[in-house]
C-alpha cells in the first residue's frame, strides 16, 4: 500500500511541476524576468537550497546505483530536467525495490 501511495504522489507532484513551469514559461521569459528577480535575497536563497538539493539527490543516486552507465543518465536528466528527474527516479527506484524489502522502517510502517 504505501508503495503504490509513494509512487502515485511522486507522479502527481512531479505532473504539478512541470505544469507550473509551463505556466511560467507562458508568463514571461526567465531572460526577462531574471533581471528584476536576481535583485531579491530570497531568489537565491531558492537557488541555494535548490541546487544543494540537486548536489544532495545526485550523491545518493551515485551511492545507489556505484555503475556509471547506470548513474550518469540520471545525473545528466537531474542537471537538465531538475526535479523532475528526482521524482521520476525516486518512482523507479521504488518500483524496481523487492516488495519484501521494506521502504520504511519497522516502526513507521503500516
Amino acid at each position: 500500500m504505501i508503495r503504490t501511495t509513494f509512487i502515485a504522489v511522486t507522479v502527481l507532484v512531479a505532473l504539478y511541476l512541470a505544469w507550473t513551469i509551463g505556466v511560467a514559461l507562458g508568463a514571461e521569459s526567465l531572460f526577462v524576468a531574471g533581471p528584476r528577480i536576481a535583485k531579491d535575497p530570497w531568489t537565491w536563497v531558492t537557488i541555494v537550497d535548490l541546487y544543494l538539493g540537486f548536489l544532495l539527490a545526485g550523491g545518493l543516486i551515485v551511492a545507489r546505483e556505484r555503475r556509471l552507465l547506470r548513474w550518469l543518465p540520471w545525473l545528466v536528466g537531474l542537471l537538465a530536467l531538475g526535479n523532475l528527474a528526482t521524482a521520476a527516479y525516486a518512482v523507479v527506484w521504488v518500483a524496481r525495490t523487492a516488495r519484501n524489502v521494506p521502504l520504511l522502517p519497522a516502526a513507521h510502517r503500516d
